[in-house]
């Protein structure tokens, strides 16, 4: 649809953006307008994304120059925009059709999100078990509570691993505050928790899980985010795995039902034939 953009932010992640290009093309048959505002630490991860680009001509590369700008340029003009992290992988169909109707006609839910679902009862993150808030059935496969009674991710709406928002909600948050990248972008998201919890106090989801984060590696200092430590899935295994002709094997993932909206789930490979 014309009004909506996805934004994937990647650094130093080729073979796992690679994998979340590939769900999504198999998740739904909409249009889904990708960006992908990468950046990378060397010669080696730049030639990975020019490969990347020739395996996936359905989605736009942008170089990051200025994290803010560059956003901002982005998604001016949408009117909805779902933000999705490389590690990111889909495992079910969704609709986001659907989804956008359904933000239309409940204007008091600050978004939909592709990775929340009764299927997660733990926060990988914080280390813990977490509790569903109350919820309502809207329609046979998606439900709506209050963020603003959620625990761990039930309580975390403004995030970037997969929930479509309406810009009109954020896009003052980017012209009010200067974010350098990804991390700082959520972070200065969540500063608005308090505001919008009296004014857009739900959100909707599917009952299952649509999307999660698979947390092998790690690309940034920035935070002490929990993260897998398996050396064989290292962003530079993994860079010369792709060199070399190796892909992510994605039927692991198809219909995955993770317990957890960020989760360490082993990789599998196979060869890309050309």
């Amino acid at each position: 649809m014309k009004d909506f953009i996805t934004i994937i932010f990647s650094k130093n992640r080729a073979m796992q953006c690679d994998l979340l290009l590939r769900s999504i093309n198999i998740c739904t048959n909409e249009y889904m307008n990708i960006h992908i505002l990468y950046t990378c630490d060397n010669d080696r991860h730049w030639q990975s994304y020019e490969k990347l680009k020739s395996e996936h001509p359905e989605a736009k590369f942008h170089i990051e120059k200025s994290f803010n700008n560059d956003l901002l340029w982005l998604i001016k003009g949408y009117k909805y925009v779902v933000f999705m992290v490389d590690d990111n992988v889909c495992t079910k169909d969704f609709n986001i059709n659907e989804i956008t109707l359904l933000l239309e006609s409940n204007p008091k839910s600050i978004g939909f999100s592709l990775r929340l679902g009764i299927n997660c009862t733990e926060c990988y993150s914080l280390n813990r078990k977490q509790e569903k808030p109350p919820s309502i059935k809207i329609k046979d496969n998606i439900l709506m509570f209050s963020w603003v009674k959620g625990e761990s991710d039930w309580g975390y709406p403004l995030e970037i691993s997969s929930t479509v928002l309406k810009v009109e909600d954020i896009i003052n948050i980017l012209i009010k505050q200067e974010c350098n990248n990804p991390n700082d972008l959520e972070w200065k998201m969540q500063a608005y928790n308090y505001w919008y919890s009296t004014r857009k106090p739900l959100l909707m989801c599917y009952d299952e899980s649509r999307c999660f984060s698979n947390v092998v590696n790690k690309v940034q200092n920035i935070n002490n985010n929990r993260s897998g430590t398996n050396i064989e899935y290292s962003i530079d295994s993994l860079l010369t795995k792709y060199e070399n002709g190796d892909r992510i094997r994605y039927y692991t993932f198809q219909n995955f039902i993770n317990n957890a909206c960020h989760q360490e789930v082993m990789l599998e490979f196979e060869k890309y034939f050309y």
